[in-house]
């Protein structure tokens, strides 16, 4: 199985943070409304610094936050203390695909492409057998993934494109984010790496972000080859159904009894 250790971009939960706050995330809305529809307990898979599950927490569902990374779900803790809902989240470090928390769920979600760090299919395989096995019969599995865009994978290798800026939590400046990518069209993988700036700085820090990608077909195959029908397959967070050029794979399956 691939990425048996967190991968460095995970080690830091202020800077993940810092780097993500300013995207205009859409995905809170629609994973509140999710786990508040839901009739028991919710877990959340590679929950990171707790960016959905505190929220979660806070409207009153129950809510079990996963991820191996010990220093993002350490961060987690200490904000989730900060929002005053530190005793009502259970966290759990262990890896998605090895997990086993003696108990089931409603709906059991993994955001924010997380799934694309489970590059082979033993991986998978073991992702979704987990999920099966902590689900409530008739439970739900919700999670999203992007939608390969052939125009980005074929992007220039040789060039470094721009990513974002953001103000480094240490008050160091604003960090310059860039990237390239190579695609490796056999593994389906795109082969990313992020080089941080500062204005005096450069490249201070190298990271490696290697995304599994999947096609929409591919994508169905493998929900229904491992015991799950699709309710609903949408293009965003938005819920606009799923249609050539959306940006996103959102689903929402339901296990197979």
């Amino acid at each position: 199985m691939s990425h048996p250790e967190p991968i460095p971009l995970y080690r830091d939960g202020r800077h993940y943070d810092a780097l993500i706050r300013n995207l205009g995330l859409a995905d809170l809305p629609f994973y509140l409304e999710e786990a508040k529809r839901t009739r028991g307990p919710v877990l959340e898979l590679a929950c990171g610094t707790g960016r959905l599950t505190i929220p979660i927490a806070q409207c009153g569902v129950e809510i079990v936050g996963l991820d191996q990374s010990a220093s993002m779900l350490a961060y987690a803790r200490t904000k989730a203390s900060d929002a005053a809902v530190g005793g009502n989240i259970a966290w759990v470090e262990t890896d998605c695909r090895k997990f086993e928390l003696g108990r089931k769920f409603a709906l059991i979600f993994m955001p924010f492409n997380s799934m694309q760090h489970l590059h082979d299919h033993a991986s998978l395989t073991a992702l979704f057998g987990n999920v099966r096995n902590h689900l409530e019969d008739g439970g739900r599995f919700v999670f999203d993934v992007f939608n390969p865009i052939i125009a980005i994978l074929n992007r220039d290798l040789n060039q470094r494109y721009m990513e974002r800026q953001y103000e480094d939590p240490d008050r160091r400046g604003t960090i310059t984010l860039e990237q390239t990518a190579v695609y490796d069209d056999a593994a389906q993988i795109n082969r990313i790496t992020w080089y941080f700036s500062r204005p005096e700085e450069k490249d201070f820090r190298v990271e490696q972000l290697h995304l599994r990608c999947f096609f929409p077909q591919e994508l169905d195959l493998l929900v229904h080859a491992n015991g799950f029908a699709i309710e609903e397959k949408f293009s965003n967070f938005e819920r606009q159904p799923f249609a050539g050029g959306g940006m996103k794979q959102v689903m929402v399956c339901r296990k197979r009894t």
